[in-house]
């Protein structure tokens, strides 16, 4: 076996161009490096999904098996028809509560799945072993509904939101993005559960009273669980998400290990107390429970979640005010990211010069509100020291990006974006609050703008128009076309991007 030669004695040099630094220690010619090979990750990353897919799809083969066997077949189709009607209205709402950084698809669908296959398959044997223990007949009695039903089942459903900001720490931002995975598994669990509640009226009754008894029983039923309740499971649910998200955003240790704990024996209660009024109650008492108890935790809940979104919105306006000081961005980029209504203003012109800058667009946008999450965690102190290194991606990203955005005409709530003081002691001096990059607040950095003269007034003018003159159009950009014709608004606009200094 031969050997590559050790090349020639005397310290070798490093080729031009090479990443190695003078100096610094020269590659062992049979010493194997730690680089990843190119494409490796990317493997990686299909044969896992193959894998979850595989996984995913026999328990889907053997939990459908069961409800089938227990429904029959006619009560199997039936259930999975009425159960199926609100899923997607309510997969929409809770898409539409995450707008502004929303959960990529796979992850949505893993959550989904996860409630549908995983986490009933393993509720559905639990509770029915607990059940025949406590020789209750069916599949869930009275005792095991409210004091065994509840806790498997929140932890089933609860297990998938803590391994997936595990997974995705660098990405789970808190509470939003815990309530959107929350109604994900919530949703996915229902619509199993619901196939079987359904499916098997339907089956008794028709075999009592013929099948349009049957299907009159599984309708009611639907009225009950698919019209009246069909955020049950995700409310419950959402406790849990809550929890986890508080302990993502706290450096406190006990904080983060009581919180999620917290949020899991609260879902527990709400879900106890549900099936208790359900099963215990009667009609009359089920209807109290309902009205008195589950609508004004479900309103307090719609209440939280918009409360927090528009926390969220703040926080991307302040964390993005950061980058203004340092020129990264103008004033009045911070609205039309940090804004619902800017978002949307910023697509829609942008749509009008073509699919190429409504992409472009919507890159800015997400590149944005990245880093502004990003920028949270570095100043809450949650995240390692890696994280500078990813902030100056995301900010070579969005300096690549914004010319290629066009902007609309400035409306009026860009208008109205604060304009700063300088900093105190004059251009150049400390700025209070702002980004510490290795150095004092305002001072020297890694990044454009660190450790020049500040601007005066805190942060760069606004500028009256883009150099081309054109409204909302940007300058000298290639492959657009120059725009539509008729009234496009007053001229307006924020003015060639900062440069790098």
């Amino acid at each position: 076996m031969s050997y590559p030669s050790p090349g020639p004695a005397g310290s070798p040099q490093p080729a031009a161009g090479s990443a190695y630094s003078p100096g610094g220690p020269y590659p062992q010619p049979n010493v194997r490096g730690t680089h990843p090979i190119p494409g490796q990750r990317r493997n990686q990353g299909i044969l896992i999904g193959i894998v979850v897919a595989v996984v995913f799809a026999i328990a889907g083969l053997v939990i459908f098996g069961i409800v089938a066997k227990s429904t029959g077949a006619g009560g199997f189709t039936w259930g999975l028809v009425f159960a199926f009607v609100p899923v997607v209205p309510v997969i929409a709402l809770y898409l539409w509560l995450d707008r502004y950084e929303p959960e990529p698809t796979k992850y949505i669908l893993f959550a989904l799945c996860w409630g549908a296959f995983i986490a009933t398959l393993v509720a559905i044997f639990i509770n029915t072993e607990v059940s025949h223990r406590l020789a209750e007949t069916g599949v869930g009695g009275d005792r095991s509904a409210v004091f065994v039903a509840p806790p498997v089942e929140e932890f089933a459903k609860g297990s998938v939101i803590l391994l997936l900001a595990l997974v995705r720490r660098k990405e789970f931002d808190g509470i939003i993005d815990g309530l959107v995975y929350a109604g994900m598994v919530g949703v996915g669990f229902a619509f199993t559960e619901n196939i079987l509640y359904y499916g098997r009226i339907f089956n008794t009754l028709s075999e009592e009273s013929g099948s349009d008894a049957g299907l009159r029983g599984a309708f009611v039923l639907f009225v009950i669980r698919g019209l009246i309740s069909p955020f049950a499971h995700p409310l419950f649910t959402s406790f849990t998400a809550i929890g986890i998200g508080v302990a993502i955003r706290s450096r406190s240790t006990a904080v983060r290990f009581l919180a999620p704990i917290v949020g899991y024996l609260a879902a527990v209660l709400a879900h106890g107390l549900w099936n208790g009024g359900a099963s215990w109650a009667g009609g009359g008492g089920f209807i109290t429970v309902y009205l008195f108890l589950m609508v004004p935790i479900f309103i307090g809940m719609v209440v939280f979640a918009l409360v927090m979104r528009s926390r969220e919105g703040q926080m991307i306006a302040s964390r993005l005010y950061d980058y203004v000081r340092f020129g990264w961005l103008v004033p009045q980029d911070v609205p039309l990211i940090a804004t619902l209504r800017g978002r949307k203003a910023l697509r829609q012109n942008a749509k009008r010069y073509g699919p190429q800058a409504e992409a472009a667009a919507k890159a800015f946008q997400q590149n944005a509100t990245e880093l502004a999450y990003l920028r949270d965690k570095i100043v809450r102190q949650v995240i390692g020291p890696d994280a500078l290194e990813t902030e100056k991606q995301l900010l070579d990203e969005l300096r690549e990006r914004r010319p290629s955005v066009p902007f609309p005409p400035m409306p009026a709530f860009a208008q109205a974006a604060p304009q700063f003081q300088g900093p105190p002691g004059g251009p150049g001096g400390p700025m209070p609050g702002g980004p510490v990059y290795g150095g004092q607040p305002g001072g020297p950095g890694p990044y454009p703008g660190a450790g020049q003269p500040a601007p005066q007034g805190g942060y760069p003018p606004a500028q009256p128009g883009y150099p081309s003159g054109q409204p909302g159009y940007p300058a000298g950009q290639p492959g657009y076309p120059p725009g539509p014709t008729g009234q496009q608004g007053p001229p307006g606009g924020y003015g060639p991007y900062p440069p790098s200094q």
